[in-house]
C-alpha cells in the first residue's frame, strides 16, 4: 500500500479521494463539533469504506480535530454477530507506522468494514457517538452460483408465546 496525496493505492488499485461536494461520499455532521465524519468508496471486493473527518462547513478534510478513541463494537441490534470485529481503531497512517504528529494535513483515514459498527468515546465534555456503516450490494460470487440462496424476509413470529 502506499499513499500519496488524494490517492491511495491498495493492491495495485488507486482510491481517489472525494472533494468537496463529491456526490460518491457520506457526509453525517458529528453532534456538539464543527466538524463530520465522511464515509467513501474503499475496495468493494473487501466490503471496504474508507472514512475520514471533513470540516462541516467547508467538507476541507483534516486530520482527528479533537482528542478521542474510535472502537469497532458489536451492533446493538445483533450484538452476538460482531464479536470478533471488537476493538480500537487506528488511522492507517498510525498502522502503517506514522505516528499522529507526522502524519501529512488532510490525509488521515481510516479503513471500515460494511456492516461494522464503530463508537467514538472519549471526547472531551461530549457524549459518545455510534454508527453503523452501510452493507452495499455484491454481485453475485462464485460461490453464490454454486447454491441456491433461500431468502428469509421478516417473519411474523415475534414472540414466544407463539412456540
Amino acid at each position: 500500500m502506499s499513499i500519496t496525496p488524494d490517492i491511495c493505492v491498495i493492491d495495485k488499485r488507486e482510491q481517489k479521494k472525494p472533494r468537496p461536494g463529491d456526490k460518491h461520499a457520506l457526509i453525517r455532521p458529528i453532534r456538539d463539533s464543527e466538524y463530520s465524519i465522511r464515509l467513501y468508496l474503499g475496495l468493494i471486493s473487501a466490503a471496504e469504506f474508507c472514512m475520514n473527518f471533513v470540516h462541516t462547513a467547508t467538507g476541507q478534510a483534516v486530520n482527528s480535530p479533537f482528542p478521542y478513541k474510535l472502537w469497532s463494537v458489536p451492533n446493538p441490534a445483533m450484538s452476538w454477530l460482531s464479536i470478533p470485529m471488537t476493538g480500537q481503531l487506528k488511522s492507517a497512517e498510525y498502522t502503517f507506522g506514522i505516528r499522529p504528529e507526522d502524519i501529512l494535513p488532510c490525509e488521515e483515514k481510516f479503513f471500515l468494514r460494511d456492516g461494522q459498527t464503530c463508537l467514538f468515546m472519549k471526547r472531551p465534555g461530549k457524549r459518545s457517538l455510534r454508527f453503523t456503516v452501510s452493507i452495499r450490494q455484491r454481485q453475485s460470487s462464485s460461490i453464490d452460483e454454486d447454491v441456491d440462496v433461500l431468502d428469509l424476509p421478516g417473519h411474523p413470529l415475534t414472540s414466544l408465546e407463539l412456540l
